[in-house]
């Protein structure tokens, strides 16, 4: 009989804890459980991770669990020993990683209604008293525009998320009268837009044909492996992908679905529905009793497939045959807190341990994973540093040509130099957008804008003294927003109202600079005002429901032109799409960041295959100011390996992924001086570490400690270290240096560990 379990908490702490069972409890209690238990003077909710029969420490020192949640399934194994491997690799405890393997709504108790907000006196009172205390309460004044903005009543989450903010002005407003608190019914009918989607079946390619074939044929081994199946925009990954789900499901099998962007969860979810008569959808999108019921479904084995973003990774299918990992190159797929992992590499993790074949899909893959599927195999390490004989074999499949009657789009580049100002300003359609995009409308035929910033204006610029408007909070410039009156932050969502003179020197009022979303929309609007036109940002996807309402009537064609930014540029599928312009193709080219091109890159190409899906030429435009620019050129021939041949070199002169595995360290405080001591301090270990390896080939490089190049974000001072590793030896060595420098992630300054990170800033 078990009297011990050891339970895993969320805390930066990489240890597990012992606790007795209580006598009621012996013999129900079962791996995977989640546990209310004492620690220090409050209480918290674990997973039990072990039961035991014996304990090291005497059982009259230890306290006893305090009740057991019986209502949720317990986690399977195969989740339990997924997270724990996975805390091992992203240095997080074994409980943080638990953490994300359940739904929130589960964690706090789901429920079928949620709290939410309704204004509690006249619209256009409450919008002049917004006006009146934004001065003085700006925080107010930020809640109660949010709720006009979004529409009274409001969720809760949704106004916070809207503005950044905690819930104390929310709860101040509603002790004035200003807002009054209710609680809504949310209930998703999140499939309503992904049931008019359809993917009907039809005769298979060449290429795809051998595709499925040899993803088939590794199932029926004990070790399928990874494939990377490279198909160009349009060539119809996702009917192989298909096909190899009615084999997997004919078997009894499970399979996991990931895709980057809420935005394409209806239309995939809808393409897999037109095949199985079952799936289940895990997405941030959806409401909270909704994500619970969909869990829930996959835990008791009701439903085996699951369409969703990265946290799907999780989801606790048993007897898992497939993992797909759709637009595997999509930065969105590494977590941003912890545990910060990268569902593309744990996928493949996840895949080994359940004997599952894992596809990952992409028409620009990532260099990692090209040169992975190129090498064939490379060594498998566990958690704890040892490299076993095993290989994660890796192949390569090729879908060179689009399928049906797609034809690959014409694409050109405008030189933006060479354009002529309008009214002394520089043009933000050239001319031969312009003349394209009335020939087009004069057809009948759609048109997709894409820019990949939003707001009106990036900077506020002030020509006397030459500084721009930057936020107080953050180190970044704020953005200017006309429809809501504001310059925005995009890190910590901080306003300001737009001020007559600068703030600096008080001479000149400061003047727009650069172009978002919103002013091309303006603009699209002024020059072709009996076009029906849409805009596709964050800012105008505020509820729940808006991708699904504005794909589906771009797709019955009620749009005529759709301005978006990167949430419009990858995975859709729309055939009377003929013309695609990219405003400006050089945005995020000259970020201090080692994968700014390759990110251009794959950004140009997968945009510009929205173009000439259907039985119509496509057409695309590219306006650059850099034109010469290698992603730029090589995303014109539509290049991948070209474009691929030259950034390797690039990055094997560097010693930058994929020829090395980067750590970064982070260190945050508002006290700038006592977050440089803490990066120089936890840099030592690493230095010597670097300097033993003297007079023979290091694996190891450090770079800094130094300011982040964001070195202030939400009022917090930021400096990191960069380690690059050469060899998973030498990365197993060191994985304890990290872990313990993760086990101070809890304290000020806070500690950041960021393996295998995707982003520099």
């Amino acid at each position: 009989m078990q009297r011990f379990a050891s339970v895993a908490l969320n805390l930066p702490l990489r240890r597990e804890f012992t606790y007795g069972i209580p006598q009621a409890m012996r013999g129900r209690l079962e791996l995977g459980s989640r546990v209310k238990v004492p620690f220090g003077k409050r209480t918290m909710i674990g997973v039990v991770v072990g039961l035991d029969a014996e304990s090291e420490v005497p059982a009259s020192k230890l306290k006893d669990i305090v009740s057991h949640f019986t209502e949720i399934p317990p986690l399977p194994a195969c989740i339990l020993e997924f997270t724990r491997l996975m805390a091992g690799e992203y240095a997080c405890s074994w409980g943080s990683a638990l953490e994300a393997a359940l739904p929130g709504s589960l964690k706090r108790g789901a429920s079928r209604t949620l709290p939410a907000v309704q204004l509690a006196r006249d619209e256009e009172e409450t919008r002049l008293h917004a006006d009146e205390i934004e001065e003085k309460l700006a925080k107010q004044s930020r809640c109660l525009r949010a709720v006009l903005d979004l529409g009274s009543p409001v969720l809760v989450q949704d106004v916070l998320r809207r503005t950044g903010l905690s819930r104390s002005p929310i709860d101040t407003l509603v002790k004035k009268g200003w807002l009054a608190k209710l609680r809504l019914t949310q209930e998703d009918d999140f499939l309503e837009q992904s049931r008019l989607e359809h993917a009907p079946r039809h005769d298979l390619t060449e290429a795809q044909e051998g595709a499925v074939r040899k993803v088939l044929d590794a199932l029926a081994t004990p070790h399928p492996g990874t494939f990377l199946l490279h198909g160009v925009t349009g060539s119809g990954k996702t009917e192989v992908y298909l096909r190899i789900l009615e084999e997997v499901h004919a078997l009894g099998r499970g399979a996991i679905i990931l895709v980057p962007e809420i935005s394409l969860t209806p239309q995939t979810v809808g393409r897999f529905l037109s095949r199985f008569p079952d799936v289940a959808v895990l997405h941030s999108s959806l409401t909270d009793a909704t994500r619970a019921r969909q869990w829930l479904r996959l835990a008791r084995g009701e439903v085996k497939i699951v369409v969703g973003a990265r946290s799907a990774l999780f989801a606790p299918i048993q007897d898992l045959g497939l993992i797909v990992v759709d637009e595997e190159h999509e930065q969105s797929f590494k977590q941003q807190n912890t545990p910060r992992y990268h569902a593309r590499d744990m996928a493949v993790l996840r895949g080994r341990l359940a004997h599952a074949a894992v596809i990952m899909g992409s028409a620009t893959p990532s260099l990692e994973s090209w040169v992975r599927a190129k090498r064939g195999a490379r060594p498998v390490t566990s958690a704890d540093g040892k490299e076993s004989s095993a290989k994660e074999t890796y192949q390569l499949l090729e879908l060179p040509l689009r399928a049906g009657a797609g034809r690959m789009p014409h694409i050109m580049a405008v030189d933006m130099r060479h354009e002529k100002p309008l009214r002394g300003r520089p043009r933000l359609l050239s001319h031969r957008l312009e003349n394209l995009m009335a020939e087009k409308l004069r057809l009948g035929e759609q048109i997709i804008l894409f820019l990949n910033r939003r707001g009106l204006a990036p900077v506020l610029f002030c020509n006397a003294c030459g500084e721009t408007i930057k936020c107080g909070h953050c180190d970044i410039p704020m953005t200017w927003h006309s429809g809501r009156g504001r310059l925005i932050c995009h890190y910590c969502m901080e306003e300001m109202r737009r001020p007559e003179l600068c703030p600096s020197c008080h001479v000149s009022p400061p003047v727009h600079i650069g172009s978002g979303t919103e002013k091309v929309e303006d603009q699209v609007k002024r020059r072709f005002p009996d076009a029906v036109v849409a805009r596709m940002d964050s800012d105008t996807m505020t509820k729940r429901d808006s991708y699904e309402k504005v794909l589906g009537a771009f797709r019955k064609r009620d749009i005529d032109i759709l301005i978006g930014t990167q949430m419009i540029a990858k995975g859709l599928d729309f055939p009377e799409v003929t013309l695609v312009g990219v405003i400006s193709a050089d945005i995020g080219l000259f970020l201090p960041d080692f994968r700014a091109s390759e990110r251009c890159f794959q950004l140009l190409s997968q945009v510009a295959g929205r173009a000439g899906r259907g039985e119509r030429e496509g057409l695309v435009l590219f306006q650059t100011l850099c034109p010469e620019a290698e992603p730029v050129m090589r995303a014109v021939a539509g290049d991948y390996e070209g474009f691929v041949t030259s950034e390797l070199e690039a990055r094997r002169k560097l010693r930058y992924p994929p020829y090395a595995r980067l750590i970064r360290i982070i260190v945050e405080s508002p006290d700038s001086e006592l977050a440089w001591r803490k990066i120089t301090e936890l840099a030592k270990p690493f230095r010597a570490a670097c300097r033993s390896q003297e007079g023979g080939t290091a694996d190891l490089a450090v770079l800094g400690p130094a300011p982040a190049p964001l070195a202030r974000i939400r009022g917090r001072y930021r400096f990191h270290l960069v380690l690059k590793v050469f060899s998973q030896e030498s990365f197993a060595l060191l994985r304890p240096l990290f872990l313990d420098a993760a086990d101070e992630s809890g304290r000020n300054p806070k500690v950041l560990i960021d393996v295998d990170s995707v982003s520099m800033l």
